[in-house]
């Protein structure tokens, strides 16, 4: 199947379908269906950081296990000059059980928007990757398909300091653990600062030491270094640049393919190219991402666990013990209304993410579901910020910009290479290099130039057909082979050309977590406390002076990104961004503060006056909605770290 093979649905139609299982169920009606309910020890919603887990650890104990996912598959459209193997694992899979496979957007310049767009998950296209939701302070990315959120991640494996763990409450976090499971499964952590991979006899300490062999560092983390070595001297505050573990093959010396199985270049015949699209897919698959994953080590190995895609959970329901899930499944005949099923299992693993638990849940609670009356609260972006230094320059030995430009070329090299770290005033912030995919380096000038230019992508298809015809098109070049020549260094620019002195921070604090999920018309939606807007909690305005300081020392103009800065009727002022969302199903010590206990146990609310502390037996959540409070740091490994404790627990020790 192409990436346009797709099957539509309207809302009307599945709220519709929705609804007559659920007043079926509620009723205790007993249909066919009903007769006919399949079920199993262990239903898994969600097939990201917190399902994977919970799918390896049941097939590992023998259980029998239906794993639910909204979406489906997503890979490279590419092969490898020198495959392991004569076909795609993934794709097989997919392929003998009829499953939809879908690729990831390209090209890598502008026409690449057009399917990168057509691969946006809404109600028209529920089979989209991206669910962009534009709430009123926040926008909000996630991912929707098997692998969750691996499939759009930028592979950061970052420990949050154990300071701000005792801050929220979080305990039992193992994280030697957690990187032993992710190795083990996935493959090795690797540090990726470097234009080429390490060659033998250079380490990384020499290059964070301005060592003579630095010029191998990949030009944005060696900006990063160097502007965070001048601040940190100005503000007298400690910021040690470090290069981030990232989940990505790269090429080492040796039998990488003993010492990493799992994704060792030698076993997978590839590495990291440093094509700079790391959230848009890795085109020669050098990314851990979770697919490979559940399909390597369990769905090709164990017919005991079943996954069902393309299938969305409605609402969950305990009877007695056991819980009946009821979803749509939108697999099969395009022309036909998606069915209504109900499956029970005595355990539920909850793993839909931020917005898709929260949402579940607030509408089983509706449904009768007894639940903490903190559900939905809680929400925090995890400080997520971003912003640009348009225009670097060298630094000289006076720590002064000079008139000679220093290229960071934004758009090669992972999404994400280093970072800094640091206190102030008692708050912890990350700092990190943020890559530019060249799909968008057309946008990011355009919008430079222009901000009210940016208003054209209201019609996408014109916007990026008037950006082609002005570069290649037919009759531009006919005027540039029989008109005056163009000598210009900018008018051939190549997409890393265009957005070569452009240096994108990403950044990640302590906000105050107190964003509060509601159902709106059968959706979720997103809000804060009148008195404490989002956008004027500190950690926003220190995150910005801080930026405006690094790029100050990187020679660049500090600048906002058009969703803080506004823009026209599009985006309001200081709306954020937010790439990591935690919250909305938090841990707590009691249901009077938490949605569910430290092991991720789901309270039960009907018991909130006689047993505070009473969970529903066999319910669990286990993803970044029951983190209490922002991590300062990419939380991936973090989440991955409850999920472990809370498995474990339920279902016995994984296979390590």
């Amino acid at each position: 199947m192409t990436s346009n093979d797709r099957i539509s649905v309207t809302r009307r139609e599945a709220v519709k379908s929705a609804a007559v299982g659920a007043v079926a169920v509620g009723l205790g009606v007993i249909s066919k269906q009903a007769h006919a309910q399949e079920a199993f020890d262990a239903i898994v919603i969600g097939t990201g950081f917190g399902g994977t887990v919970a799918t390896i650890a049941l097939s590992a104990n023998g259980k029998k296990t239906l794993v639910i996912e909204r979406g489906t598959f997503f890979v490279t459209p590419e092969t490898l000059g020198a495959p392991t193997a004569p076909s795609n694992a993934v794709i097989d899979f997919a392929k003998r059980n009829n499953m939809r496979v879908q690729f990831w957007s390209r090209p890598d310049h502008a026409l690449g928007l057009l399917d990168l767009l057509a691969n946006r998950y809404h109600d028209g296209n529920p089979y989209g990757l991206y669910n962009y939701r534009m709430f009123r302070h926040a926008h909000i990315l996630t991912a929707s398909g098997v692998g969750g959120g691996s499939l759009i991640y930028s592979n950061v494996n970052l420990r949050a300091r154990p300071a701000v763990l005792d801050h929220i409450g979080l305990k039992g976090i193992d994280y030697d653990r957690t990187q032993k499971f992710m190795e083990k499964f996935r493959g090795k952590f690797s540090e990726v600062v470097t234009k080429i991979p390490l060659p033998a006899g250079v380490t990384l300490d020499q290059l964070s030491k301005k060592a003579s062999k630095d010029y191998l560092l990949l030009d944005r983390s060696r900006a990063l270094r160097d502007a965070s070595d001048l601040v940190a001297k100005q503000i007298g505050v400690a910021m040690p640049w470090s290069p981030l573990d990232l989940s990505i093959t790269e090429y080492t010396d040796g039998d990488n393919a003993t010492t990493d199985p799992a994704g060792g270049s030698d076993t997978v015949h590839t590495f990291c190219e440093r094509q700079g699209r790391c959230m848009l897919g890795c085109l020669p698959a050098a990314r851990h991402t979770l697919n490979k994953t559940l399909v390597k080590f369990v769905f090709s190995k164990n017919s005991q666990v079943t996954l069902s895609p393309e299938s969305e959970v409605r609402t969950i329901k305990r009877v007695g013990d056991a819980y009946e899930v009821t979803y749509i499944d939108r697999r099969g005949d395009a022309n036909r209304e998606p069915p209504t099923k109900t499956v029970r299992a005595p355990q539920v693993f909850l793993a839909a993410g931020v917005l898709g638990t929260t949402e579940i849940l607030l509408r089983s609670q509706q449904a009768g579901l007894a639940l903490s009356d903190r559900l939905g609260t809680g929400f925090s972006t995890n400080g997520d910020f971003g912003a640009l230094a348009v225009g670097t320059k060298m630094i000289g030995a006076d720590g002064k910009p000079m008139a000679a430009k220093a290229s960071v070329f934004p758009t090669r090299g992972p999404i994400n290479t280093a970072d800094v770290r640091f206190e102030i005033d008692g708050r912890h912030y990350t700092i990190e290099d943020c890559g530019i995919p060249s799909m968008f380096a057309k946008i990011v000038r355009t919008g430079l130039i222009d901000r009210n230019a940016l208003l054209a992508l209201r019609n996408p298809a014109k916007f990026v057909d008037d950006q082609h015809r002005s570069s290649v098109g037919l009759l531009a070049s006919l005027k540039r082979l029989f008109g005056a020549h163009d000598s210009s260094k900018d008018r051939h620019a190549t997409e890393a050309e265009l957005i070569d002195d452009v240096f994108f921070f990403n950044a990640m604090g302590q906000d105050d977590a107190n964003g509060v999920f509601t159902l709106k018309n059968d959706k979720i939606d997103l809000n804060w406390p009148d008195d404490k807007p989002i956008a004027n909690q500190a950690c926003f305005a220190k995150i910005e002076e801080m930026m405006q300081k690094l790029s100050q020392a990187m020679g660049g103009d500090y600048t906002p990104l058009p969703t803080w800065e506004g823009l026209g009727r599009v985006f309001a002022q200081k709306t954020l961004i937010v790439t990591h969302p935690l919250g909305g199903c938090r841990i707590g010590p009691t249901m009077a503060e938490g949605v569910v206990n430290e092991f991720g146990q789901v309270y039960d609310g009907s018991k909130k006056a006689t047993d505070p502390l009473a969970v529903h037996p066999g319910f669990f959540i286990v993803d970044g909605s029951t983190m209490p409070g922002a991590l300062a740091a990419n939380p991936t490994l973090t989440i991955s770290a409850q999920a472990i404790k809370a498995i474990e627990r339920a279902v016995g020790p994984l296979p390590l």
